[in-house]
């Protein structure tokens, strides 16, 4: 009776420390998710940081770029692109002179349906590579570059070949 006490009691404290609850909990900050995430149980190891996994959801194609720009990535010179197809916004701006496409989806699968239609579009003409999050997408010049953006973004790397 005492041992199950002392278990109940353990497993309350557990639950009662950051980082310790089931499930990560997202904090949001200027409408980026950016998830706590737990230690294995049992390590006293802290808490890692990083981009969400998903990459988290943005509201605009700007405040991807500046997301960018936070992380040490400066995409210049934003110009929006009137009537994306298949985005509810989608914009171009430039690293060290190569072009990235930033694009925000109405839904995940929205943003999900992306890669095969730029890969589909441009199949024999163009390699596609981007980066896709839970609702957007950075078009990168290639794989390396979309490699540094899913480091400060989080997400998916996506390359097809031409």
């Amino acid at each position: 009776m005492v041992r199950t006490r002392h278990l109940i009691a353990a497993a309350a404290l557990l639950l009662a420390l950051p980082g310790c609850a089931s499930e990560p909990q997202p904090k949001r900050s200027n409408n980026v998710a950016q998830p706590q995430y737990a230690s294995p149980l049992g390590s006293t190891a802290p808490a890692t940081s990083g981009p969400p996994v998903d990459g988290g959801t943005y509201d605009s194609p700007l405040l991807l770029v500046d997301a960018l720009r936070k992380g040490g990535i400066d995409c210049t010179g934003y110009s929006a692109i009137a009537q994306p197809r298949g985005a509810v916004a989608r914009g171009n701006c430039h690293v060290n002179g190569d072009e990235y496409t930033v694009g925000i989806y109405a839904s995940a699968s929205d943003a999900r349906a992306q890669p095969a239609m730029e890969a589909e579009l441009l199949k024999g003409v163009a390699p596609v590579d981007l980066v896709l999050g839970r609702n957007w997408t950075v078009g990168c010049p290639d794989q390396q570059a979309c490699q540094a953006v899913a480091s400060v973004l989080g997400g998916e790397v996506f390359h097809e070949d031409a």
